[in-house]
């Protein structure tokens, strides 16, 4: 069977690879594959040890969102594991001999982006750091050691030529001294040493091809030309070399200068191809109500029930498709948008109709009362109506802003409402009717959202941030607006508004609009400012207020669920209706209401008080176990390549710039035969995504079919195995601020009090042999037995880190702050900015608030990951001090307050990149000073994540461009080059030399 191969090695006449999610050898004797690993896990990147007895290779795994792995070694059959890392960014690089590998790996570092070599023995499980300070590959020949810095795989972004381009380095003395050897206009990846050249893949022609230099870095040669995919993970056994090329493996000789393509069958049973069941509530994302009908969406497939009994049937076609923005008809149908963005009527009786007509990405529907018309709106920022019985569209309304998501009928069926972008950060409510008159209701300086019509027709409702009431911020002299949404009702006809009634009580049956002095009728709600998020009109004078509470961002994961409240009309009070939910719809006479909770579905007549301690029908609960969701995954890939490539032809940035993405589905939908598995599907997807030569082209999986990875907990130090006493001895603890929460190591817990010198002897009861890691996974606690410097026997109780990172890097970040303060006599403060989201924006304020008033700052982004903030905190850096206030007693006050000092230097790197490269930019742009570093990532094409395929996959398409006055459009593909470039060799990490950060110090002295 003709499979999809990834990964080779060769040593000899070995092949290993990976396929089928396990890795398998090849002797090139009989072409006979052997599989050496079964349901570890996702098993990929395997290196053959010398006597070709061994394979060493990392397992990945990727379980409902959750992700871990590390490296194994297989020997005889039998695999087992010899690190514990605890990171899916680890990977073999080779074998120093048949017991020890050197594995590289982002283990102890403040940063995912920084990787080093260690030098592991597979028996002992003992790890040494090699001293080659960050790199992403390493080949060692005796004394020649080549290491490569950058990208080695980069399949999501082809043609790159950014910052953090794959570049090679040299030590021809065993590793005391390096210098750059390769770096040429594209990525240069996986070094090889064959004889007296260097080999390694590079893209800089335009297709990632095989190239060689000889051991002064000249002579450049090219020994492959493919020009249709490129060339991939490259390995050598320092004779011949193997690499990947759209799922086939090639063999070079280069004594021979000969190139083949091996003819691999693969005896598997493909059993992740096989069809199966998945949880209806894990992938279900849109549930509705109609009549006696619920119909839901999930894993793509439409369904309709009734709520309380009978089957659950599957609408329309049954495999390969996603419907989504579901409706439930009058009649009991369903209405909704299939693959090809068309609606589509599903009927009861397995029936579809298509509506043949293009409507762009249709982004939300909303379906009439009485069942005839459909308000749609699409990626083009308009606002549709579609007419079902006389198949007539009408466009309504387009905005230049952004798209119109939010929209009501009017129990009518004659008029609607929905909320308007009207300027970046503005959105008024307007009023419209199916004739195409429109009235705007509010003004458009405020924002305005939400609306939602009375089921009876009197009002219209809505939300508004318009009541702005500033709040102090409780860390810095800054001034915030925490609650500022409030309700709003839209009397509709010329009566009483319900919060002002008139002696005599007064009924009016008129149901009409009343167009003449609407914006008049626009009354708040009496009740406090909250953040509410929509609002919703029901029966009998129900409203409905769904907020979410207002906490922190930066510690936000996974689902947000929220509070459901109801407002009564009637007796102008409001309480608590629904607490932790996810979601809500009403009926479409606004009747029932249609609770999604984190695992269940209730359905609940607006009027009863809804029962959340009962089950069944009592307590609302709709049995889920009738729906069946039935996957036949090659089906079900085809359909999430297509819609992947879909997506990017409607989204992205520049049409011209895509013009030949029609010749891009079929190059990679002919490769959907040979793959076995979702993760194997993942390498095609990133490969196509990587056609658009752009950044923000990503695919990120939920699920790769694997065991649940558990964590690998820490103790926040530094070991070292004392072969003497037989225990592991601490070299080092680290430290952050211990009043704060994640920043102290337990080994400092009150109770504990370890310190460096100490030796575990043992972990709940085990003596710590092998690797000390190894006793930490899945653990909350841990008794360590310890011998302590002075010999006394301990016997202590301590909480493991679930993640280590977070100490890490503040324990980074303050000896940078240290050496800031010593080197410049106090003169100087320090701030560091990791990315510019929520994180970024604290650990700024953190810093900045401590350190503004000293006379200068160095403000390094290295590593930054991007985000949106960096206007934030420039404007921050931008406010210069002019001045001080001199109280009479005390130190003067810088004015204005919280200004920055006139003296700042930036330091950045190849690792800082979208928001961090336009932070580098805008701070060299705005001459706040000196930025030296490396050359920034290069990728400033933004994205609006809100796609997510059929298996909750996220994937992205480059939607906005950034283009400077200067420079245009320039720092796309190429980054933000410093105003003095400073490199940090090998050999400066070995001795421990920041020499960006003395560069730092030193310039910044230099100008006070």
């Amino acid at each position: 069977m003709k499979a999809y191969y990834m990964y080779p090695d060769i040593r000899g006449d070995l092949i290993s690879f990976t396929s089928d999610d396990d890795v398998w050898l090849l002797s090139l004797k009989d072409m006979k594959p052997l599989r050496i690993t079964s349901g570890l896990g996702v098993s990929i990147r395997p290196k053959i040890s010398p006597s070709g007895r061994k394979v060493a290779f990392t397992v990945v795994w990727l379980k409902s969102g959750k992700q871990g792995g590390d490296i194994y070694v297989v020997e005889d059959g039998q695999a087992r594991r010899v690190t514990y890392f605890g990171s899916r960014n680890s990977r073999v690089a080779g074998w120093i001999s048949e017991d020890e590998i050197i594995v590289i790996t982002d283990f102890h570092t403040p940063f995912v982006q920084w990787t080093e070599a260690y030098k592991v023995n597979i028996n002992s499980g003992k790890a040494e750091k090699l001293p080659f300070g960050m790199l992403s590959n390493v080949v060692i020949r005796d004394d020649i050691i080549v290491i490569a810095r950058g990208y080695q795989d980069l399949p999501n972004w082809k043609g790159y030529k950014g910052g953090t381009k794959g570049e090679l380095w040299i030590s021809r003395n065993g590793g005391k001294t390096f210098e750059k050897f390769v770096s040429l206009d594209g990525n240069v990846s996986w070094p090889m040493i064959v004889r007296e050249r260097i080999y390694f893949l590079s893209d800089h022609e335009g297709v990632g091809n095989l190239y060689s230099v000889d051991l002064n870095g000249k002579d450049l040669r090219k020994h492959t030309n493919f020009t249709d995919y490129y060339c991939r993970n490259a390995n050598s056994d320092g004779k011949r070399i193997v690499f990947q090329n759209a799922g086939d493996i090639y063999l070079y000789d280069p004594e021979k200068d000969s190139l083949s393509k091996l003819d691999i069958n693969l005896p598997t049973d493909r059993k992740k191809r096989q069809p199966k069941f998945v949880s209806v509530i894990e992938y279900m994302n849109e549930a509705v109500v109609n009549g006696n009908y619920v119909a839901l969406v999930s894993r793509g497939k439409a369904f309709l029930m009734r709520p309380w009994d009978g089957p659950a049937v599957q609408l329309g076609k049954k495999q390969g498709v996603k419907y989504r923005q579901i409706q439930v008809l009058p009649n009991g149908d369903v209405i909704g948008v299939n693959d090809e963005d068309k609606l589509v009527i599903l009927g009861k009786d397995g029936s579809e109709k298509v509506i043949n007509k293009d409507f762009g990405r249709i982004e939300r529907v909303k379906v009439s009362p009485d069942g005839k018309k459909v308000l749609l709106s699409n990626n083009k920022l308009e606002l549709w109506v579609y007419e079902i019985d006389s198949d007539n569209a009408r466009l309504i309304d387009k905005s230049e802003y952004d798209l119109i998501l939010e929209f009501d009928w009017h129990p009518n069926s004659e008029w609607f409402t929905y909320s308007f972008p009207e300027g970046y950060y503005t959105q008024s409510i307007k009023l419209a009717s199916v004739d195409g008159k429109i009235v705007r209701i509010t003004t458009p300086y405020g924002y305005d959202f939400s609306p939602s019509f009375d089921p009876d027709g009197r009002y219209l409702y809505f939300l508004a941030a318009r009541h702005l009431d500033p709040t102090n911020d409780k860390v810095i002299f800054n001034l915030s607006f925490q609650r500022v949404v409030k309700p709003y009702l839209v009397v509709l006809g010329n009566y009483y508004s319900p919060f002002n009634q008139p002696l005599d009580e007064v009924s009016s049956n008129d149901k009409n609009v009343v167009i003449e002095g609407i914006e008049d009728r626009v009354i708040p709600f009496p009740i406090e400012e909250e953040n509410y998020i929509q609002i919703a009109g029901a029966k009998n004078n129900k409203i409905f207020l769904f907020s979410y509470p207002i906490r922190g961002l930066r510690s936000l994961t996974g689902d947000v669920f929220g509070r459901l409240e109801v407002y009564d009309l009637e007796n102008k009070a409001k309480e608590l209706y629904a607490d932790n939910v996810s979601n809500f719809s009403l009926s479409s006479d606004k009747s029932k209401i249609l609770l999604m909770l984190k695992d269940n579905l209730r359905l609940f007549d607006v009027n009863a008080k809804p029962d959340f301690n009962s089950t069944g029908r009592k307590g609302g609960v709709i049995d889920l176990s009738r729906v069946k969701v039935y996957v036949e995954p090659e089906k079900e890939w085809r359909q999430m390549l297509r819609e992947t490539w879909k997506l990017m032809k409607q989204n992205y940035w520049n049409e011209e710039r895509l013009k030949n993405w029609d010749s891009v589905l079929p190059k990679y939908e002919r490769l959907l035969d040979r793959i076995s598995t979702r993760f194997e599907l993942s390498d095609i997807i990133q490969e196509m995504q990587g056609e658009t030569r752009t950044s923000h082209s990503y695919e990120t999986a939920y699920d790769y079919d694997t065991p649940e990875p558990l964590s690998v907990g820490g103790l926040g130090a530094e070991f070292e195995y004392d072969e003497n006493n037989k225990c592991y001895k601490i070299t080092k603890i680290y430290v952050g601020d211990s009043t704060n929460e994640n920043e102290r190591s337990p080994l400092r817990d009150p109770g504990v009090q370890l310190n460096v010198g100490d030796c575990i002897k043992a972990i709940d009861g085990e003596e710590a042999n092998g690797n000390i890691y190894s006793h930490l996974i899945n653990k909350d606690q841990v008794i360590l037995d310890v011998i302590t410097n002075d010999g006394k026997n301990r016997h202590v109780t301590v909480k493991v880190l679930k993640d280590e990172r977070f100490l890490i890097y503040r324990y980074w970040v303050e000896k940078n702050r240290e050496y800031v303060h010593e080197k410049s006599k106090g003169r100087l403060g320090y701030i560091h900015i990791p990315d510019m989201m929520y994180q970024g924006f604290a650990e700024f304020y953190r810093l900045f608030m401590s350190e503004f008033h000293r006379e200068g700052l160095v403000v390094d982004v290295r590593f930054n990951r991007g985000g949106f903030v960096s206007g934030l905190l420039l404007e921050k850096l931008l406010l210069k001090r002019v001045g001080y206030n001199r109280p009479r007693n005390g130190k003067p006050i810088p004015m204005p307050y919280f200004s920055s000092p006139k003296v700042l230097v930036g330091i950045t790197n190849e690792h800082a990149g979208s928001d961090g490269d336009i932070f580098s930019f805008l701070f060299k742009k705005y001459k706040l000073g000196v930025l030296i570093g490396r050359r920034t990532w290069g990728g400033v094409v933004g994205i609006r994540p809100r796609y997510r395929l059929v298996d909750k996959t996220y994937i992205s398409q480059p939607e906005f461009a950034v283009n400077f006055e200067d420079v245009g459009f320039g720092i796309e593909n190429y980054g933000v080059d410093p105003d003095i470039v400073v490199e940090i060799k090998p050999e400066d990490y070995v001795n421990n030399r920041d020499t960006q950060l003395d560069t730092a110090i030193e310039l910044a002295l230099k100008q006070l």
